[in-house]
């Protein structure tokens, strides 16, 4: 196995670990196709504006899923929208507190080099 297959082996490994950081991910695709993941999510309540250093209140969440889970849920590579018109992919997860949040994903940043997706998030409300 090459450098690279092992790296794409360790990614899985590493982001499917709930010992470690992994965490349970639920994907839902436009279509309505869902999949119980395990990956790394983040959700901050505060910034630091690169120009002035000072903290800035805004919400900045994200999650990084192994493209090989996603497909083997059943599901693409999420893809963000922009607009109110097109219907999101949509993530959700529970805060340490076990709260439940749920987001959709704006942008996605797919890296078919080791086969990972890190999506940023923006809050949603289903309707």
């Amino acid at each position: 196995m090459g450098l690279r297959a092992q790296a794409a082996t360790d990614l899985g490994t590493i982001l499917g670990d709930t010992d470690g950081f992994g965490w349970p991910i639920t994907v839902t695709d436009p279509a309505g196709t869902s999949a119980a993941l395990t990956g790394f999510s983040a959700d901050i309540g505060v910034i630091i504006d690169v120009e002035t250093g000072v903290a800035v209140a805004g919400r900045r969440a994200s999650v990084a899923l192994a493209i090989a889970a996603l497909t083997a849920g059943g599901l693409g590579v999420p893809k963000g929208t922009s607009d109110g018109a097109t219907k999101p992919w949509v993530v959700a997860f529970n805060d340490i507190a076990g709260t439940s949040h749920t987001f959709k994903v704006c942008e996605a940043h797919p890296d078919t080099t080791i086969g990972i997706v890190t999506c940023r998030l923006e809050a949603y409300v289903t309707t």
